[in-house]
């Protein structure tokens, strides 16, 4: 093997170390993918907790279900973009609840992603509290 074939094939190489290095780093489009739903998710769970919210100012209470209210002027119930499930609402007191999905990138969600609130990776929830 020639000196002209020898840089050619070690440039090659390097820009496959390279790419493999890239992918492994950020994921690929795979994750990509992945942490564009985990984005929808989150934009979902804020307008349930809006929702949340709104209904707590009319009513004077939290929901003891998720429910669309003609009062609130956004009222979503939104599902999951992948599974099509509902995402989970459970009240815990007169002014805390939980809200949950099935995040994909769990790692890369964090507390304040919905505002002040706890998150709990390992149930997909965010505890959240009504003032």
């Amino acid at each position: 093997m020639g000196r002209d074939t020898i840089i050619p094939t070690l440039i090659a190489a390097l820009v496959l170390v390279a790419i493999a290095a890239g992918l492994t780093i950020t994921g690929g489009p795979i994750s990509a993918r992945a942490e564009r739903r985990d984005l929808a998710r989150l934009d979902d769970l804020r307008n349930l907790k809006t929702l949340i919210t709104c209904q707590h100012q009319v009513n004077g209470a939290l929901p003891d279900t998720l429910f669309v209210d003609t009062n609130c002027a956004y009222s979503p119930l939104g599902t999951d973009p992948l599974t099509n499930a509902p995402y989970g609402y459970e009240k815990l007191s007169d002014t805390s609840y939980r809200l949950c999905a099935s995040f994909e990138r769990p790692d890369l969600i964090r507390d304040h992603d919905l505002g002040p609130g706890t998150w709990q990776p390992d149930s997909g929830c965010f505890i959240l509290t009504q003032p």
